[in-house]
């Protein structure tokens, strides 16, 4: 049983104890493809059987979310679950969150969230942060594609936004409070696509747990990776590059990570270089 599985999880749950029920119901091997907060909900991305040997092709896939902030107050956390540092009143209109949310579109530097699962000398900061000791996390450069103001309810605001993977929502709407000079923090975040994929083509959990034929709602591998371009191999050079070897291509337009097939049957992922095909993480054998 090999294939992308989504799942539209739900509040109050870690990803890890969704990828555990969802290994126990498959009886089969099952990762992520990155995590969302407990007090997330939306689209989680899993890789069954040996489709898990493609997982970091996921990982730096485009993410969108829709999410709730509330101006005037500011967590530890970024969100509501942490401890309350500051309220103020909220001074700001919602012409001035519209003006404010232009500064964060395109590439931008924010410092990850110290209640996160970024290292700090090799410990989660999450876990330094819980102990009480000082949390230094080092800025970085991440991509805000599209940010948009879906609805403002004072002190409540909405927005839509599509960003690159490394981005932490719970930061953007830290730094647009702070950028307010009001404070905001998380009230409601949900993931709602990463990149093709969409939540709304996703199982609830709970469904997921009490479907009689799970395995029919996984998605072939070959499919899951159709974000990669394909390459086709005849029986011969197909047999030299399960063998390990690089084989040549007669004509290619493209550089990268590429899907491979021999004979029309997919059988991994390989490298394309300068028209020169490297087997990087075969599945099958021709």
């Amino acid at each position: 049983m090999d294939g992308l599985l989504l799942i539209d999880k739900p509040k109050g749950i870690t990803s890890t104890r969704v990828v555990e029920l969802v290994r126990k119901k498959l009886k089969d091997k099952v990762g992520h493809t990155g995590t969302l907060d407990p007090i997330a909900t939306g689209l989680l991305l899993l890789l069954v059987g040996k489709a898990t040997r493609f997982s970091w092709l996921f990982l730096n896939l485009d993410k969108s979310y829709r999410v709730v902030g509330e101006l005037g107050l500011t967590t530890d956390t970024y969100d509501l679950e942490g401890k309350v540092i500051e309220r103020r009143e909220v001074s700001v209109d919602c012409e001035s969150i519209k003006r404010v949310l232009g500064k964060f579109r395109g590439e931008i530097e924010q410092v990850p969230p110290k209640f996160s699962a970024k290292k700090v000398k090799g410990k989660r900061a999450y876990k330094l942060a819980r102990r009480g000791e000082e949390v230094e996390l080092k800025p970085v450069k991440v991509k805000v594609h599209s940010l948009e103001l879906t609805r403002c309810t004072l002190p409540h605001f909405e927005v839509r936004t599509t960003v690159s993977s490394g981005t932490y929502v719970r930061t953007l709407i830290h730094d647009i409070g702070q950028a307010l000079g009001v404070g905001a923090t998380v009230v409601e975040l949900r993931r709602t696509a990463v990149d093709g994929f969409r939540v709304e083509d996703a199982p609830t959990l709970e469904d997921f747990l009490s479907f009689k034929e799970p395995g029919n709602l996984l998605i072939p591998t070959d499919k899951a990776l159709s974000f990669l371009p394909s390459v086709s191999l005849g029986s011969v050079l197909g047999s030299r590059l399960v063998k390990g070897n690089s084989v040549p291509l007669e004509e290619c337009d493209i550089d990268g990570y590429v899907r491979v097939y021999i004979s029309g049957k997919f059988v991994g992922v390989g490298t394309v270089k300068e028209c020169l095909l490297k087997p990087e993480r075969l599945m099958a054998s021709a």
